[in-house]
């Protein structure tokens, strides 16, 4: 008895030697496994904390090409953005940094004093007209940013109504004359 006794013991301890490696490794694994998810946690956070700087190249839907990347961006003024100007693209959101003050047009060219026919325009500070590029047919509207109790960029000649709250607003233009249609909301 004594000897199967020590058999015994001997092929548990034979049994425990070739599978301890085993336990540590698979410790080993786990170990591994948490490093490389905690390091995928902050590759992640890094990408989302990125921001970019750059002029509109173009729009499309919710996608602005900036500096040659095609970057996901959700505001209610991406339509409204031409090309050349320059935004930061961040967390946050999207902000206009050139021109710093803005507003957009569209509509017919001669409600505004430029050329006949349909137009997109973008007036700068100081209602500078800054850009424009031919437009579409169909209702005249402005985009344009209502701040300190005024409206900013906007051409001269408009009679636009004081909306409730400042922020960006979408306004249909009748004449020379806005009504307000909503507005947008998460512009910078």
């Amino acid at each position: 008895m004594r000897r199967r006794t020590i058999l015994v013991k001997l092929f548990l301890l034979v049994v425990m030697v070739f599978l301890a490696p085993a336990w540590g490794e698979e410790e080993k694994k786990k170990k591994g496994e948490e490093e490389k998810s905690r390091r995928d946690k902050a590759k992640e956070e890094d990408q989302r904390a990125l921001r970019y700087y750059g002029q509109v190249e173009g729009v499309e839907e919710d996608t602005l090409w900036v500096g040659g990347r095609a970057l996901r961006v959700r505001t209610p003024l991406l339509p409204y953005l031409a090309p050349g100007m320059v935004v930061e693209v961040g967390p946050e959101g999207l902000t206009v940094l050139s021109p710093a003050v803005w507003a957009y047009y569209q509509g017919p060219g001669s409600l505004v004093g430029l050329r006949e026919g349909p137009v997109r325009a973008w007036w700068g500070e100081g209602g500078v007209l800054w850009r424009v590029l031919p437009g579409y047919s169909g209702q005249a509207s402005l985009v344009a940013r209502y701040r300190q109790g005024t409206w900013q960029a906007v051409p001269k000649g408009l009679s636009l109504p004081r909306p409730p709250q400042e922020g960006w607003w979408l306004l249909a233009l009748e004449g020379k004359t806005g009504r307000l249609i909503r507005r947008l909301e998460g512009g910078d």
